[in-house]
């Protein structure tokens, strides 16, 4: 786990925090480089101006973590590659749970691991949580219990790193507010503690379960003992108020050509009408060189 830490989230953090790249980093990589006929590392090296310049140039640790994975070591040979000078690929644990994303597997140990890597690592920064959540996918159920359960398993995990382990934990920011596009994968994975209707030319956002409960986590700032009495936990301090809920809509409604469809109708309609564009650009063209022809042999 170090190791392959050290590749990865090393490789940009320990210059901003030390100046240079970590020692095992650079002696791996030239290793490996001079082994391979190299004259000299595959590494860039950093001048003692520009360490200077680097060190320290940092107000907070900021970490994006959503998944972990179980390392081992592999033997690459002489292949130049991230991997190879790791030594080591990654799987993960078939029993964690799943999620929307391929990449993502529920493991919130994981988290708690990391933060304490960086506080023994760089000095114990400030450490700011700027993205962590879990995904979903296929049909619409704002009762998203997976998304409630992450939240509170990592969340806990991040607190016993602050409170037990004495990590700088200053902040915490789940991602995200609302379902958006998610790079490759488009609007088909959706990350949101709200629910964003997009067959509705307003955008309508609709809150999803998990908003009561972030709600009362930001409230309570934690999980007090429900026993304790927490005004938090007083339904009337709002802290477990439903969200205004929105005005009723289809949320499996799509436009589609002024009508109102089910997606899977309006998927169906897509292909054919492509289907039916296909067949009379061929028509075209077929008519086209008929009359070509026709035209050739009257001259």
């Amino acid at each position: 786990m170090f190791l392959f830490v050290q590749f990865t989230l090393g490789w940009f953090s320990h210059p901003i925090f030390n100046g240079d790249y970590s020692e095992i980093m650079k002696t791996r990589i030239r290793d490996r480089s001079l082994a391979a006929g190299l004259p000299q590392s595959r590494l860039p090296e950093f001048t003692q101006e520009e360490i200077k310049r680097i060190k320290g140039t940092h107000d907070f640790f900021g970490l994006n973590h959503y998944t972990s994975a179980l390392a081992f070591p592999v033997d690459h040979g002489n292949t130049a590659s991230l991997e190879a000078d790791i030594g080591a690929a990654t799987v993960p644990d078939p029993t964690w749970l799943d999620s929307a994303s391929v990449w993502l597997k529920v493991a919130p140990f994981g988290i708690r691991r990391l933060l304490n890597f960086i506080k023994n690592e760089y000095g114990n920064p400030p450490i700011i949580v700027t993205e962590n959540g879990v995904s979903e996918q296929g049909p619409i159920d704002l009762n998203d219990v997976h998304r409630i359960y992450y939240y509170e398993q990592y969340i806990n995990q991040v607190l016993k790193a602050y409170l037990l382990d004495g990590v700088d934990v200053r902040g915490y920011t789940a991602w995200s507010l609302l379902d958006n596009l998610e790079w490759a994968s488009g609007f088909s994975q959706r990350f949101g503690l709200f629910y964003v209707n997009r067959s509705d030319p307003n955008l309508a956002r609709v809150p999803k379960s998990s908003v009561n409960f972030y709600t009362k986590v930001i409230k309570c700032n934690g999980f007090p003992d429900p026993e304790s009495g927490h005004v938090c936990l007083n339904t009337e301090s709002g802290a477990t108020t439903a969200p205004t809920a929105a005005p009723p809509i289809n949320i499996n409604s799509v436009k589609f050509l002024g009508l109102d469809l089910s997606a899977d109708d309006a998927e169906t309609g897509l292909y054919t009408t492509f289907a039916l564009l296909i067949v009379a650009v061929v028509g075209v063209i077929c008519v086209s060189v008929f009359l070509f022809k026709i035209k050739k042999k009257a001259m």
